[in-house]
Order: structure tokens, then C-alpha cells, then sequence
């Protein structure tokens, strides 16, 4: 029998990795006073800068086009949605 190593989150650790702690809407702006964990993108072909809060995981993006209804999953000190692009960036539940 096949055995699995993913990890099950439990509860809260599912709302710390998905945005339990809201989000903020974006545009031509940079949010950097949370630590972020999705990215959300609403405008198309949406330039995203993102700076990683631990580049062993997460690798730091640099102008990364996402398109419409795409997201994005990691963990940013720092995002900045490029101007005239709209995204909404989850805040990681403290």
C-alpha cells in the first residue's frame, strides 16, 4: 500500500496559508505591512513584483504577467501590482 507524504492542515493552519487575515484590494501600488499568500489577479496580463519571506520555499517574483482570474500562491513580505493592473493580495491570518 502506497503511503502519502502531504501534510493535512488542520483548520487553522488552512486559514493562515489561504487568507484568513482578509486581503487587500491593489492597483499601481505596493501593500508590504503583512505577510502576504495569494495573489489574485483581476485586470488582464497583470504585472505582479512579489518579495518572498523565505526564498528556501518561495522564490521572489519579478514582473510576473498573471492573467485574469488567475492566483498565485506563496508567502511575500512586499507585493506591487504594476500601473493600471487591479489584484487582490490575501493577508496571511496572524
Amino acid at each position: 500500500m502506497a503511503t502519502s507524504n502531504l501534510h493535512r492542515y488542520s483548520v487553522q493552519e488552512a486559514q493562515n496559508r489561504l487568507g484568513g487575515g482578509g486581503y487587500d484590494y491593489v492597483t499601481n501600488a505596493t501593500v508590504n505591512s503583512h505577510t502576504y499568500v495569494a495573489i489574485q489577479a483581476l485586470s488582464t496580463n497583470c504585472v505582479i513584483t512579489a518579495t518572498s519571506s523565505d526564498t528556501d520555499i518561495w522564490d521572489t517574483l519579478t514582473s510576473v504577467t498573471v492573467l485574469a482570474g488567475q492566483t498565485i500562491y506563496g508567502e511575500w513580505s512586499s507585493v506591487v501590482v504594476a500601473n493600471g493592473d487591479f489584484a487582490i493580495v490575501y493577508r496571511k491570518n496572524s
